[in-house]
């Protein structure tokens, strides 16, 4: 398979999983949206899905390597390097952050933290999701 053709299949994969990803989200789903670089969030546990936004960069770097002195050496190091568990951990890392990065747009999801629920409801900035759960239930017994 050419390389083009692997990332046009790659892609068209997954935008399918995006698309069924937000197809199953139902009616009491709690999404988490946050970065590596924040504090961590309490009560993650009650979330069904976590999206983390800055691991690409992250795995990007942990597979740098200073060249070896000629194209062929590096292809044959990036090979080695692009098979081994590192690689394949780092390759599954930019794939999460890939994810997370399409349905915080799709979503429209513009700070960090957020709390999505429902796919209606946000609230950006609180690191404890059963308070921004609660929150959400109260603004809508307010209604």
């Amino acid at each position: 398979m050419s390389p083009g053709a692997y990332v046009m299949r790659s892609a068209l994969f997954f935008l399918l999983y995006i698309h069924t990803l937000a197809a199953q989200a139902a009616e009491g789903t709690v999404w988490v949206f946050t970065a590596d670089r924040l504090p961590p969030l309490q009560h993650v546990d009650q979330a069904d899905r976590l999206f983390v936004l800055d691991h690409a960069d992250n795995a990007l770097r942990r597979l740098s390597f200073p060249h070896p002195g000629s194209e062929a050496a590096a292809r044959d190091k990036a090979l080695l390097i692009i098979q081994s568990p590192r690689g394949q951990a780092a390759i599954a890392r930019m794939r999460q952050s890939a994810e997370a990065t399409t349905v915080a747009w799709m979503h429209g999801i513009e700070k960090l933290p957020a709390i999505l629920v429902d796919e209606q409801y946000v609230v950006y900035g609180v690191f404890d999701v059963a308070a921004a759960v609660d929150q959400i239930a109260r603004y809508r017994d307010a209604r």
